[in-house]
């Protein structure tokens, strides 16, 4: 090779290796950015600041207070916003101005369909829920998945797996508490069960001694606020409500589990397609006698069918002497489709599912109901919440429907025949507001304004606990409604033995006594509410981009990085402490995200978050460590790799070369 050729050769190595080390320079500081970005989201234990908002009508501040010192003690810096109501809602629900949040819900229960809170177009989704953040759509397919499932134990189950995958991968909230309701009995009173409440324990109940101030085995007494309309479809108060239960049945049985049982009026259903059912009453129900008690007083004679005047009603002036008006699939069909017309019913929503009802064509005692769960749309659609709306108190059709041909229709759709516009003004109707009668266990005998409500059993019954649908017989002859608003005078004649059962919930240091006296039987009862505490998913560190970085560590690839915050700050929360220190252990402490009123669906077997700093650090940890190398895309590794060994064997030749 000549000096010219070998001149010419060196000048282009050193061309290409000042080229190379330019490219390498680049290659570093774009590597070292790339680095650093993907670490933007990065944050330090002990520098991460979120706020808390709160509204204090809802909950005491001492529950705020120590979840803000467990949360310091993961390294979490809060900082507690008290706003009123109005301001409350409107961060909530509006701006979503906040990354935690403390509040509490009540009203519901009965279904566990609560996508209104949990799903993205929910109008109470607080927690900024959106399809696009990991396991949220599929969350929410699952829920409407949950309303089509007409299999009662097949929705169960469905609902189990969707309580698992909300707690266990989204985390949207930390549940907190469900209060308790307390009522007392003297302990002499045997069968009462207060989950099942007073009227369907009656046919069990009995006394086995006096206590004091009892003159009687055969009474049962109780106090309550002034009824006002006890006509089902016109009522709006609890205490109009209780009457009529102790005069009537439900048309479909109705557990404490919010389930359906056969051991009521109806006995057997079947669903003929999902949008379909036929029910079948029992054939052996009749009609109390249709008394006609509007003058009766304490001094009147004993009720009898033969002297007491009977009510007759708008068809044909049909009367019940008590043996004569069977109850059978007509009286469930109008009772339905009444509650479904806004002519005479403040509750038509409830009922807009129901298409059609009808007796069926071959047996008057079974009638079918055709489902569409939502009448504004062509396509026929599935609506599997009805059950408990079948637990409505039957109505006498004989009684209040009319002759008349008019036509009109339910919310849904339904036909009716015979209710019409001022049909509530008739006599019938009237004298069915202050003197009903129902086939249930009780008869009214009498009411005298501002002072008492009094039923006697009823002799023509049909005898079978709701319970367990044994044959039962009424050992408490008469039910003393004394009217009485005051609550704290209600608990003080309940001490003293005039009363035989009161309510405990408002009189806590009372009710902590009576616990430990033998003479009373204190019971407790979920409410339909619960508290928790909100994760704003659309804030950063708690949620926001870290809803869409999954984990790297072994075992828990399958979780976001905010998902692991969020379970961080579970973990980290010790409800039982608080229970115990602030409401002596007496709230019920949930894990689920609906609520544990609704015994049926609550997933007791659920993933549970229960106090351990340990794991809360370890989830914490996790969320926060750095992308590893490995994480970086493995084409930028290679091309550094292949670069460095091209530069170096470039200045190995050139240095024979010179």
């Amino acid at each position: 090779m000549c000096k010219c050729d070998l001149e010419y050769n060196l000048m282009f190595r050193n061309k290409l290796l000042s080229k190379c080390r330019v490219f390498i320079i680049i290659l570093t500081i774009f590597l070292s950015s790339f680095i650093s970005h993907s670490n933007v989201h990065s944050y330090e234990i002990g520098n991460i600041h979120l706020n808390l908002i709160w509204d204090s009508g809802g909950v005491s501040s001492s529950y705020l207070l120590d979840t803000i010192n467990y949360l310091e003690d993961l390294g979490l810096h809060i900082t507690l916003e008290n706003l009123e109501w109005h301001a409350f809602m409107t961060r909530l629900l509006v701006t979503k101005d906040y990354d935690l949040a403390f509040l509490g819900i009540s009203g519901g229960g009965v279904s566990p369909d609560m996508r209104e809170l949990y799903t993205e177009s929910g109008g109470l989704n607080i927690f900024g829920l959106d399809n696009s953040v990991p396991y949220v759509q599929e969350s929410e397919d699952m829920q409407n998945e949950g309303v089509t499932i007409v299999d009662l134990d097949q929705r169960q189950q469905h609902y189990y797996q969707w309580q698992q995958l909300m707690m266990d991968k989204i985390i949207p909230l930390l549940p907190y508490y469900t209060p308790v309701s307390y009522v007392a009995t003297w302990s002499n009173l045997v069968g009462y069960n207060s989950s099942w409440g007073i009227v369907d324990c009656l046919p069990y109940m009995h006394f086995e001694s006096l206590h004091e101030n009892q003159t009687s085995i055969l009474e049962f007494n109780i106090a309550d606020a002034e009824w006002r309309d006890l006509n089902p479809l016109l009522l709006d108060d609890t205490a109009s409500s209780f009457i009529f239960s102790l005069m009537d049945e439900p048309i479909l049985g109705w557990a404490p589990e919010m389930k359906p049982v056969k051991n009521a009026l109806v006995k057997e259903w079947f669903n003929i397609d999902e949008y379909h059912y036929k029910f079948t009453l029992r054939d052996d129900i009749y009609w109390n006698p249709s008394y006609n008690i509007s003058l009766r007083n304490d001094t009147s004679p004993p009720l009898d069918p033969l002297t007491t005047p009977l009510l007759s009603g708008l068809k044909n002036g049909f009367v019940s002497e008590g043996t004569n008006q069977r109850v059978t699939a007509k009286d469930a069909v109008f009772t339905l489709l009444s509650f479904g017309n806004d002519i005479v019913s403040q509750s038509t929503t409830m009922y807009d599912w129901i298409e059609d009802c009808y007796v069926d064509p071959f047996d008057e005692y079974s009638f079918h109901i055709q489902i569409d769960g939502n009448a504004t749309t062509p396509e026929q659609e599935i609506y599997a919440d009805f059950w408990d709306k079948l637990s409505a108190d039957i109505l006498p059709e004989f009684f209040l429907n009319s002759t008349d041909a008019t036509v009109s229709y339910t919310s849904g759709g339904a036909e009716c025949t015979g209710l019409y516009e001022g049909i509530q003004n008739t006599t019938e109707w009237k004298s069915y507001s202050v003197s009903p009668f129902g086939c249930g266990k009780y008869l009214l005998d009498f009411h005298i304004d501002g002072t008492i409500t009094v039923l006697r059993a009823s002799p023509y019954w049909f005898g079978k606990g709701i319970i367990d649908g044994t044959s039962q017989i009424l050992d408490l002859d008469k039910i003393n409604v004394h009217i009485l608003p005051d609550i704290s005078r209600e608990l003080s004649l309940f001490k003293d033995g005039f009363l035989d059962w009161t309510g405990l919930t408002a009189f806590p240091t009372y009710r902590r006594v009576m616990q430990k006296d033998s003479r009373f039987d204190v019971q407790s009862l979920l409410t339909a509410s619960m508290s928790f505490l909100a994760f704003n998913l659309q804030r950063p560190f708690i949620g926001g981009t870290n809803n869409y970085e999954y984990l790297t560590l072994d075992g828990k690839t399958n979780y976001t990085k905010g998902a692991a915050i969020r379970k961080a700050i579970c973990y980290a929360i010790d409800r039982v402490e608080m229970n115990n220190q602030f409401s002596e252990g007496e709230f019920f402490i949930s894990d689920c995200p609906i609520y544990p009123f609704t015994k049926y669906y609550y997933h007791d077997d659920i993933i549970k978050y229960n106090y351990n700093l340990t794991l809360a650090e370890e989830w914490l940890s996790a969320a926060l460590d750095p992308v590893p190398t490995s994480s970086l895309h493995p084409n930028l590794i290679q091309i550094s790799v292949v670069l460095f060994l091209m530069c170096y064997m470039i200045k190995k030749r050139s240095r024979k070369l010179s």
